[in-house]
């Protein structure tokens, strides 16, 4: 798996996906791909086995769309994806989120 992949096949399924922010003007419901990290293994010096460590962050306004989040979680199991998520608000925004931490191996 690598980043390009993801944000491939999350674009196919249709969702609006970028990287580190959304665009202005941007309208909900979105995905945000940020804090992304290669904790990768090591031996003898060298890299033995690349890893990608990233949120993803679901953006939604004000009340969560659960048809939604169960179409982005097949879409994650269906790429065989390791995933944890928790919730959040923010009431000045009008908007909540689901955000999701994924690990995998592949690198970008």
């Amino acid at each position: 798996m690598t980043l390009e992949t993801l944000v491939t096949e999350l674009s196919a399924a249709g969702f609006d996906v970028s990287l580190h922010e959304a665009p202005d003007g941007t309208r909900c419901p979105y995905l945000v791909i940020e804090d992304i990290e290669h904790p990768n293994f090591s031996a003898d010096n060298r890299v033995y086995a690349k890893t990608t460590s990233l949120m993803l962050r679901l953006v939604e306004s004000q009340i969560h769309d659960f048809a939604l989040i169960a179409k982005l979680e097949n879409t994650l199991d269906a790429l065989g994806l390791f995933y944890s998520s928790d919730d959040a608000s923010d009431k000045a925004e009008h908007v909540c989120e689901t955000h999701y931490q994924i690990s995998f191996f592949g690198g970008n």
